[in-house]
């Protein structure tokens, strides 16, 4: 069995969750796995978790097992070209790819949004959107079945919005990273000690990705963007104040597109926390589960921020 292709409803040993396998509307079947709570605790919600680029979705599995821990069902899943969701063939595989990046969205995210929904009547769905995954839940065809959206580090990594604070950035992401991708046929990201390896197409948005998102997209961008501004749903976007990619600025511009959603902005510092850093990824460390993972889930389930949430922070944009 090839790894595009994982056995629905398979318990792992020693892992929590069950896999299942997600069609995208192409044809091309996603890698998830579901978390779900215990006999008599289930809330009736379920949270689809999407990932940043070039993390696998075991990276949001001690996350997603903590939700189904409190009453939350919970489904992440690899992006088509990375980690279970791979194609056969390895790095053949992935060269053969035309994947664009916001076909994770529009196609892949999408996907397990409707799987969310066929999962059982009458369940409300939410969503956790990290990095790539905070716009890639916008921009899927059925984003407006999402309630609540939890957004963390979320952005679209335009250039200008983080070059300042990590000019290394700019080289590496916008200048080595499409020259090797355009070599090898496919970003060796695990070789380059980067990320996972991902399609060439993926790598090129993002280091070409243009200031309004539309552009990134091309062809049908706009029509896409304009349905994002309709959007109702109530949002709430967490940073680190040392995530290298969440700028303030980049965390606008992403905001700015959800002009008829309900937005509360949260910033965490380590020194808030008592570390010495939190980044990119670090939210989803389990050394988090109280002070982050708790309020998140009570957020989910349809409660306030409280003392969190930056004074005047909700609003309609």
């Amino acid at each position: 069995m090839s790894v595009n292709e994982p056995a629905e409803h398979t318990r792992q040993a020693k892992k929590p969750g069950v896999d299942v396998s997600i069609p995208c509307a192409d044809g091309y079947r996603l890698a998830g796995r579901v978390f779900r709570p215990h006999a008599g605790t289930d809330l009736g919600v379920t949270a689809v978790i999407t990932t940043a680029t070039g993390a696998k979705a075991s990276y949001y599995w001690r996350y997603a097992d903590y939700l189904a821990s409190r009453g939350v069902a919970a489904v992440v899943a690899d992006y088509r070209g990375i980690g279970r969701s791979a194609p056969a063939g390895g790095s053949a595989g992935l060269r053969a790819m035309r994947t664009r990046w916001h076909e994770w969205g529009t196609l892949d995210i999408d996907a397990v949004i409707a799987w969310a929904e066929g999962d059982g009547p009458g369940r409300r769905i939410v969503a956790v959107g990290h990095s790539f995954g905070g716009i890639g839940v916008c921009i899927a065809p059925r984003a407006a079945a999402v309630e609540r959206l939890l957004m963390v580090g979320a952005q679209h990594a335009h250039w200008r919005d983080y070059a300042a604070r990590n000019p290394r950035a700019l080289f590496r992401w916008h200048l080595a990273m499409p020259a090797v991708a355009a070599a090898a046929g496919y970003l060796p990201g695990r070789r380059l000690g980067w990320m996972e390896d991902m399609p060439r197409g993926v790598a090129f948005d993002w280091a070409r990705g243009r200031a309004n998102f539309a552009d990134t997209i091309g062809r049908g961008g706009r029509e896409v963007m304009e349905r994002v501004s309709t959007l109702d749903f109530d949002v709430l976007a967490v940073a680190a104040t040392d995530d290298p990619f969440a700028t303030g600025a980049a965390t606008e511009r992403l905001l700015g597109y959800l002009r008829s959603a309900s937005i509360e902005r949260c910033s965490v510092s380590p020194a808030e926390l008592g570390v010495e850093e939190i980044g990119h990824l670090g939210v989803f460390h389990d050394r988090f589960r109280d002070s982050l993972w708790a309020p998140s889930v009570d957020w989910l389930r349809g409660g306030a921020l409280g003392g969190r949430a930056e004074p005047n922070a909700s609003e309609h944009t």
